[in-house]
């Protein structure tokens, strides 16, 4: 009888056990989104502060064509978001690397070097399409905030801390992001597109661009982490559009806007 209370008290512990892992490994609550900790108003206030830190260091490059060009493909992306809290600003900085990133805030930065690197510019409005998307889908909150922790970076707004904001503005120039993340800001950037009137084929057709300055030796940080760069243009492809999607092509001299920023380098 000793025995058999032994293995049934066991039985039940061993059950309790069983249920409780089940529990946790199937009914468990998801972990907070690290960006619902951090408010539009705070993200926009520290992107202003990585804003004028990056343009320390680098130099923007404005000229009539080249403004005029960004500001019209722009205009476009931005008004066919159904909706959104930012107010994007974008950049342009003489980078002889072929890249584009996004920052806190809304702020995305172009290096001139991919503007001479893209055909057209629909092709750079599919990089900035995807940089958006990083943006709408706060992977560059959930980035700093997993790198440095949400009280640090509040810390940012009151401490003035010179080291921890040359930290946050290293994260930024960095921004590389996870697979998954990757995947959301193509998914993003392909419905942009289309909703914008541009060809999702152009994503497709900037990746390959990517790709090419990766073979050459640099691996824009737009490559780096991210999806299997064949299987991203595949589905840039495969991306289905409505039978009466028609694509409008920007009335832009991209030769000549190319020119300006070869003469500003």
């Amino acid at each position: 009888m000793v025995f058999v209370k032994i293995y049934k008290e066991l039985f039940i512990v061993v059950l309790i056990f069983l249920v409780g892992w089940a529990g946790f490994t199937y009914l468990r609550l998801e972990p907070e989104v690290p960006s619902m900790q951090v408010s539009i108003e705070d993200e926009e206030q520290l992107g202003e502060i990585i804003n004028e830190l990056v343009l320390q260091d680098m130099e923007e490059i404005h000229s009539p064509y080249l403004d005029s060009a960004i500001f019209d493909i722009t205009t476009r992306l931005e008004s066919n978001i159904e909706s959104t809290p930012y107010e994007f600003t974008f950049h342009v900085i003489k980078k002889e690397e072929v890249n584009a990133f996004a920052t806190l805030g809304g702020h995305i930065f172009i290096h001139s070097a991919l503007i001479e690197a893209m055909d057209n510019p629909e092709q750079l409005a599919a990089v900035l399409a995807h940089e958006m998307g990083h943006v709408e889908e706060r992977h560059v909150v959930d980035r700093m905030v997993t790198e440095i922790g949400v009280t640090l970076l509040f810390s940012v707004l009151t401490g003035n801390d010179p080291v921890l904001i040359s930290e946050l503005m290293q994260i930024s120039l960095s921004n590389v992001f996870s697979r998954s993340q990757e995947a959301e800001a193509d998914d993003f950037g392909l419905e942009l597109l289309v909703n914008s009137g541009i060809s999702p084929f152009s994503m497709a057709q900037a990746f390959r661009k990517l790709k090419e300055e990766s073979n050459g030796g640099y691996s824009p940080e737009i490559l780096s982490t991210h999806p299997n760069i064949n299987s991203r243009i595949r589905k840039s492809m495969a991306f289905e559009v409505n039978e009466s999607f028609v694509a409008k092509p920007f009335d832009i001299d991209w030769v000549h806007v190319q020119q300006e920023v070869v003469e500003a380098m």
